[in-house]
């Protein structure tokens, strides 16, 4: 028995998992690894999450209020912390960080998709695009698809077809 092409089992499926991960929301919005006693949320399961419920959205799969909103408000602050720690790098003020990086190209592509872009993030990404990796490329590729940058995206497709085997 394939549970897959069972319609019922899978709409099971669906509304348990979305029941749990509404369950594990953090009270800042975010999702982490673990719940309970020093509990704090990460960016990257934070963004895989927010993911999975615009996919379900599109899916027509109803979702608790404000569970995803919750979510897409974490990563806004998130990336507004990374922007931050971009901008301190001239002058090396502590914090900082010297290249954006995959999970800036991961939570970018998210917030595009919820209709959040931040000019700042795309500036960086576009700038440290040698230092990403092509998985990172793709992501911030998809990204600018949907925001209708076609000369920016035409140079991430060329610095990603450097990778292709012939």
């Amino acid at each position: 028995r394939n549970p897959v092409f069972d319609e019922e089992t899978v709409r099971a499926m669906v509304r348990d998992n979305l029941q749990a991960l509404t369950e594990m929301q953090l009270s800042d919005g975010g999702w982490g690894w673990f719940s309970g006693f020093g509990e704090h949320s990460s960016a990257d399961t934070t963004a895989n999450v927010v993911r999975g419920l615009q996919v379900a959205q599109a899916n027509d799969v109803a979702l608790v209020p404000g569970v995803y909103e919750k979510g897409v408000e974490w990563l806004k602050r998130y990336q507004d912390r990374q922007v931050q720690l971009l901008n301190n790098a001239p002058s090396k003020t502590k914090p900082y960080k010297t290249y954006a990086d995959t999970l800036d190209a991961l939570v970018y592509m998210v917030l595009v998709d919820a209709d959040v872009a931040n000019d700042e993030m795309q500036k960086f990404l576009y700038r440290d695009r040698n230092h990403l990796a092509v998985y990172a490329k793709a992501l911030f590729g998809l990204a600018l698809h949907k925001q209708q940058e076609a000369e920016q995206l035409a140079m991430i497709v060329r610095n990603i077809e450097q990778y292709l085997v012939q």
